[in-house]
């Protein structure tokens, strides 16, 4: 797929597109489906511990 198409199917504005004409639903779902699942590549991230109110201040006391 080019570079022109990847952002016709950007699924940010993927909604805008289809209604502009420049795409039609069947085909974004055809696209979209065809695409490998990458859930494996998935970070999990934590925020467990919040930063101390000290981090990061410029004031001295």
């Amino acid at each position: 797929m080019s570079t022109k198409n990847e952002f016709l199917f950007d699924k940010r504005i993927l909604q805008r597109n289809i209604d502009k004409g420049l795409l039609e639903a069947k085909t974004a779902d055809k696209t979209l489906s065809s695409l490998p699942d990458r859930a494996d590549n998935v970070a999990i991230t934590s925020y467990d511990d919040e930063p101390s109110a000290d981090v990061g201040s410029d004031d001295e006391e």
